[in-house]
């Protein structure tokens, strides 16, 4: 079976350049591109890619962030609890905070964010591109109407993939609005397939589509996984798995949408009495789950919590298969992490990552959302074929080499000097 180029290359996000990438990267520009970033919130995925985009002599970074959670310790509601990363998401590039004046302050309402003084800020600076992330909240609407006003170079990124949960009327006038917005976006930074069909789906031409892939810092979990192997056995122990145990790994926001009580009652009839079901992550399910576990009598289920960044690889590394069995997902960077420690990868169709990284019987094995039986089956054969999950780590390993941030800053250098070079749109 074909495995992804070692050394891929892609610009353009056509079918052909995901397959077979090795468009040259642009010339230097004769000074560096003045970029802004518009983020909600920092991630410890995205802040790592800042730092190295940020680090390249073309461009010269600026990241407005809608909110700072994630940074003081403050209560989160994605994870239901305080939440303060602990690596270091700030170094390396500018970044600012403007001030929200919505009474709500809450990133998942539509009229949560309301900072006038961002705009202010943007138009003041005269970046040469603003790159806004996806469409969602007041404070988005007012930034793209004023920079679209003044016909700004505007770029757009988000993770929407083809798998969209939105129906009837809403979804209708929802497109209808994107079609129209989109039509004034001088380019698009496309995380994977999935991500540029839903582009294409609304009319977005090739020529605005650049391939910048949902990375993670491959470099620090491969280096973990080197450090923290020869620990496997005391890492074991202290979880109460015994060392002979095939661990079966889910790494995930506990909601209802991430089918983990279908994973569990996957795993309960499952034949073999080896097999360590370890969930890692928090939610506002957790507690329904821990309950669906005691009523069901399903032994061997550790639940570990939400662990920070640099805590969860020690559970990557004790783990013999990776499972992500969500009802639709974006992207999943779990996925890429999970295969940086070689770990062969169980997923659900419906997870915008497993179009680009997860090929069914090379390095993992696919099944459709909700198919209890299937990703049963699929658990049973990992759990007691030991040489399928060796090679199909292996693959996992070798394919994410290649998924990385290097891809990312080519896309973004090819991004700028395409719409640096198209003429102002109409107003």
């Amino acid at each position: 079976m074909n495995t992804v180029p070692a050394k891929p290359n892609p610009v353009r996000a056509t079918e052909r350049d995901l397959e077979k990438p090795g468009q040259d990267v642009p010339a230097p520009t004769k000074r560096p591109y003045r970029l802004a970033i518009v983020f909600p919130r920092a991630q410890p995925y995205f802040c790592k890619f800042f730092q190295r985009l940020a680090a390249h002599p073309e461009i010269d970074l600026t990241v407005y962030f809608y909110s700072d959670l994630g940074m003081g310790g403050t209560l989160d509601p994605g994870y239901s609890l305080p939440l303060a990363w602990d690596v270091d998401m700030w170094s390396g590039y500018k970044h600012r905070f403007p001030r929200n004046y919505s009474p709500w302050s809450d990133l998942s309402r539509f009229a949560g964010t309301f900072h006038p003084s961002l705009l202010w800020e943007l138009n003041k600076h005269r970046y040469d591109v603003v790159l806004m992330q996806g469409w969602w909240g007041v404070t988005t609407w007012l930034v793209l109407g004023g920079l679209l006003a003044r016909r700004a170079p505007v770029m757009m990124y988000s993770d929407k993939s083809e798998f969209d949960s939105s129906k009837g009327l809403r979804r209708n006038f929802r497109n209808r609005l994107l079609r129209a917005l989109f039509k004034r976006i001088g380019a698009f930074l496309t995380i994977g397939r999935s991500n540029a069909n839903f582009y294409r789906g609304l009319g977005v031409p090739e020529n605005k589509l650049f391939v910048t892939p949902l990375a993670v810092d491959n470099d620090f979990y491969r280096a973990e996984r080197q450090r923290l192997l020869p620990e496997r056995a005391m890492l074991r122990a202290q979880g109460g798995i015994p060392i002979d145990g095939v661990v079966i790994l889910v790494v995930s926001r506990l909601l209802a949408t991430k089918g983990i009580k279908d994973l569990i009652s996957a795993f309960a009839i499952l034949p073999e009495e080896g097999a360590h079901l370890l969930i890692v992550g928090d939610g506002p399910q957790r507690t329904e789950l821990e309950d669906f576990v005691s009523f069901k009598n399903v032994p061997r289920v550790h639940f570990a919590g939400f662990q920070n960044y640099t805590q969860v690889p020690s559970h990557y590394a004790i783990s013999d298969v990776f499972v992500l069995p969500s009802y639709h997902d974006m992207w999943g960077a779990v996925i890429n992490e999970a295969m940086n420690f070689s770990l062969p990868i169980v997923a659900s169709r419906e997870t915008g990552a497993v179009a680009d990284l997860v090929e069914h019987g090379l390095n993992g094995l696919l099944f459709d959302y909700g198919d209890i039986e299937k990703l049963a089956a699929h658990l049973g054969y990992l759990v007691a074929h030991p040489e399928e999950r060796h090679r199909m780590g292996e693959q996992s390993a070798e394919r994410i080499a290649s998924w990385n941030f290097d891809r990312g800053i080519e896309g973004f250098l090819a991004a700028l000097q395409f719409v640096k070079s198209q003429p102002r749109p109409l107003g």
